[in-house]
């Protein structure tokens, strides 16, 4: 699997097959993107599924619940007034926090997304999650690969922080990279990465 990212919080999942996104839309009003093509579309805010262009192919979850479009298994839950997502995707269990805010999560909210191989995650503040708040739920969940999302990278005119400040608090040194490949029997078994990717055009 291939992970990349947009900006903002939309970010493309790829394998020789299949092709999943996350939010691909801007937080800011200024910012476009252009038409969205993929086998599947999650979306955090439902409100932003008619400002989006995609394939009308797609297969379009912007709601709660339990999907499964061609060996991708999608489980939606509305948290704090965001959809959170937990994706298995070539056999990889991946949680996306969204858009979320500075709540805490409870005990419910963490049966979700808990033994989650990649967390990706909100670390810029303003009205998302601080790198303060990100760092107590990723030792909540405890995945194997953190993916930061929501920063001054990317994010247009957004008022969030570099993600210096996250990796200050977090205090794993980050591995940059383009574009991240990932295999299951590749997941580090130990340490947990810290993946910094770079805001594709």
């Amino acid at each position: 699997m291939i992970i990349s990212w947009h900006g903002f919080n939309y970010f493309k999942l790829k394998d020789n097959e299949h092709s999943l996104v996350l939010n691909p839309y801007a937080l800011d009003k200024d910012s476009k993107f252009s038409s969205v093509n993929a086998d599947v579309i999650l979306f955090s805010d439902p409100n932003q599924v008619a400002k989006t262009k995609f394939n009308k192919e797609a297969f379009v979850v912007d709601s709660p619940g339990e999907y499964e479009v061609s060996d991708i298994f999608v489980y939606g839950r509305n948290i704090k007034g965001n959809i959170v997502y937990y994706v298995v995707f070539e056999d990889i269990k991946i949680a996306f926090l969204g858009e979320f805010s500075h709540d805490d999560l409870s005990n419910t909210d963490l049966e979700l997304i808990e033994g989650a191989d990649i967390l990706i995650l909100p670390v810029g503040g303003g009205d998302f999650t601080t790198a303060k708040e990100a760092t107590r739920i990723i030792q909540q969940v405890e995945p194997r690969i953190v993916i930061p999302s929501c920063y001054r990278a990317g994010s247009g005119k957004l008022k969030v922080d570099d993600v210096s400040s996250f990796i200050k608090e977090f205090g794993v040194k980050p591995e940059e990279e383009e574009k991240y490949k990932i295999k299951k029997k590749d997941l580090p078994q130990e340490d947990v990465k810290l993946i910094i990717l770079k805001p594709q055009k």
